[in-house]
């Protein structure tokens, strides 16, 4: 891996840190992709989920000025997505490419805890403007694989109400009760997705425990006693973000997403939220994002995922079995 600058350090980012690593990363975007929507209640909700001691790191200027920073998101141990930041004062200093090295070596570190014989990737999502980046990947022997879109609508008129299936009702989450069959029914819908190898039950459950969790902001389609689909929302600085729109297989191609995230979106307008988005893979099979732009939704960043297979294997990412 490559090494640090003389009198660069590293460490882990500590919670009174995260004004400063939020605005390194607003200004890393900014000068990437020329906007950023990073604030410190994403910033804070994102630790939340976090181990910041074993999942982050704080790359120091001799200064003592945080001057790059990175994360990782862990699924499973099979496939480990690195995000890292360089604030522009301190670009040109290799500080990106011991990112890169690092999330490398956090994960080769880790790899004895993925299933036996499973396939591990390590990738990066990087916008489509920053060929800077899309470089220092390909050079360390990162490829181009898989295309995200971030959409987003806004909600200046009431959205339509949504229709939905006969038979099917629609409810908010219930604390206690609804967590196991709600994660089943999520996994069930998301086996079809890229790259998604089966989250854990515990991973979940900390969603609820986060500042942002609001469970009248998630929304169960039900038929009879069984999850259809769900609609999984919070707000963060004012704005909307859909982390969640499931359906299962038995209930798809009867309108239930568009009813789903209709019916999201006026709760968000009855809240006076004015604007909502999320992230959807760009080739998704089931047509995604077809739907959100049936639903409103505009495409407004454009990412692609640069992937290194770090051991060959079993791709656990690819569970669809077709129909």
């Amino acid at each position: 891996m490559m090494g640090l600058p003389e009198g660069y350090t590293t460490r882990a980012p500590r919670r009174e840190d995260a004004e400063t690593v939020a605005a390194l990363i607003y200004a890393s975007e900014l000068a990437d992709n020329g906007a950023s929507d990073m604030s410190l209640d994403e910033l804070l909700d994102d630790w939340h989920s976090l181990n910041l001691a074993e999942e982050t790191v704080a790359l120091v200027a001799p200064d003592g000025t945080i001057a790059a920073y990175a994360d990782v998101i862990n699924r499973s141990y099979v496939t480990v997505s690195v995000f890292g930041y360089v604030h522009p004062d301190f670009r040109s200093l290799g500080l990106g490419a011991y990112l890169v090295g690092w999330g490398e070596r956090w994960t080769r570190e880790r790899m004895p805890n993925a299933p036996e014989n499973a396939r591990v990737v390590i990738q990066h999502y990087i916008n489509r403007s920053n060929e800077a980046a899309q470089r220092l990947l390909e050079s360390h022997g990162y490829v181009p694989v898989r295309g995200v879109y971030v959409m987003e609508t806004e909600l200046d008129e009431a959205p339509p109400q949504p229709r939905w299936p006969e038979g099917i009702s629609v409810r908010t989450f219930v604390p206690n009760q609804d967590e196991r069959p709600l994660f089943e029914a999520v996994e069930d819908a998301f086996r079809d997705m890229w790259g998604r190898p089966r989250g854990t039950f515990e991973r979940f459950v900390r969603e609820t425990e986060t500042e942002s969790f609001d469970p009248a902001l998630w929304f169960l389609a039900t038929e009879g006693d069984e999850i259809a689909g769900a609609t999984l929302c919070k707000t963060l600085a004012g704005e909307g973000w859909v982390n969640v729109v499931g359906v299962r297989r038995p209930w798809r191609k009867r309108g239930l997403g568009l009813a789903l995230l209709r019916h999201a979106f006026t709760a968000y307008h009855r809240r006076g939220v004015r604007k909502v988005g999320l992230s959807v893979d760009a080739e998704s099979i089931t047509g995604a994002p077809r739907l959100y732009g049936r639903a409103g939704m505009r495409v407004r960043e454009s990412y692609i995922i640069h992937l290194k297979v770090l051991r060959p294997g079993v791709d656990l990412g690819m569970r669809f079995d077709g129909d």
